[in-house]
């Protein structure tokens, strides 16, 4: 092998010189190059999953304070850049009342195709009638609803490196 590198694995260290005879000129046995291939495999993923398990042992890689001065420096660049932040819900927008109309159609069109409905769907059927019946109120309801509880679905990220 022309450079040690240390803390290498003999096993690798033996399949690379085999890998450097195949090169000047040795015979190749298909078998055993598939099986080193394999082990060769084998030893990268659990090379890999040690060092995954050490990430999920060894975090936060970033502690409080360094994620406080990314965020800081984030928020300095997005002013800088003359950044305009998209508002959360428009009190007004000439097409809500429309698209509430349709989605309660849709609605109201997969409960008439039901023959026989129980006490639960009869009360929500009701709802979208009433809904329907006085559109403007319901959609004032919806986004005072929005805009007070601040109820949202959970959002998970999870970053891999692969």
């Amino acid at each position: 092998m022309k450079q040690k590198v240390p803390g290498m694995l003999t096993a690798i260290e033996n399949i690379i010189l085999w890998y450097e005879c195949i090169q000047c000129g040795a015979t190749v046995n298909k078998a055993v190059v598939k099986k080193n291939l394999g082990c060769l495999t084998c030893l990268y993923l659990k090379a890999e999953q040690e060092r995954q398990h050490g990430y999920l042992k060894d975090r936060p890689y970033v502690s409080a304070e360094e994620a406080i001065v990314i965020y800081t420096a984030t928020v300095h660049w997005l002013e800088s850049c003359k950044f305009a932040p998209i508002p959360f819900l428009l009190l007004l927008y000439k097409h809500d009342t429309k698209l509430l109309i349709l989605a309660l159609e849709n609605l109201k069109e997969a409960y008439s195709v039901k023959g026989c409905l129980n006490q639960l769907q009869h009360e929500e059927l009701a709802l979208i009638e009433q809904a329907y019946g006085n559109p403007h109120e319901c959609l004032s309801c919806i986004k005072c609803l929005l805009l007070t509880q601040r109820v949202f679905k959970e959002v998970r990220i999870e970053f891999l490196d692969t």
